[in-house]
């Protein structure tokens, strides 16, 4: 077996809340978020700050877009739900829905990055007769409770 070096690069599997998401756009997985947010203390006495005190904690938050637009995957990132009459036909939900659940990204490099519980929510989004196809803007944040760790990596063997 390989020895991993560390470097975390191409997705292989999404899945979140327990069902796999769908095709991601080329541009794969984009992790941002906010940065933690600080106030300084500045003493008289030394004109310099002398602590500094976590404010607001940072985010951690996921985009990419979906763009394997089959009824389960919409339903999966949307909400909503497949047409009684014509199963594949998607039916959008009447107002935007968070799904909330467990993350699980795996890597071809052989990571697996996991949170306990994260919030998704998506928009469709994109142009019709373009070189890119319509997709679904997905956003993933990283729920923190406080307690204990949002989310972890492992390194597994790399996918065949």
């Amino acid at each position: 077996m390989a020895e991993l070096d560390g470097i975390i690069l191409h997705l292989a599997k999404l899945t979140i809340a327990t069902k796999e998401i769908g095709l991601i756009s080329e541009e794969g997985v984009d992790w941002g978020g906010d940065e933690p947010q600080y106030t300084e203390v500045v003493a008289a006495q030394t004109r310099s700050v002398v602590k500094k005190i976590l404010k607001k904690a940072g985010t951690n938050v996921m985009t990419f877009k979906l763009i394997e637009l089959k009824v389960q995957n919409l339903i999966n990132v949307m909400g909503g739900e497949a047409d009684v009459a014509t199963p594949e036909k998607w039916l959008a939900p009447n107002s935007p829905v968070t799904i909330e659940g467990p993350l699980k990204l795996e890597t071809v490099t052989g990571q697996i990055v996991e949170a306990t519980k994260v919030s998704l929510s998506g928009s469709i989004r994109g142009t019709i007769g373009g070189d890119d196809p319509l997709s679904v803007d997905c956003e993933v944040t990283i729920i923190n409770d406080g307690l204990t760790s949002p989310f972890s990596i492992t390194n597994t063997a790399p996918a065949p």
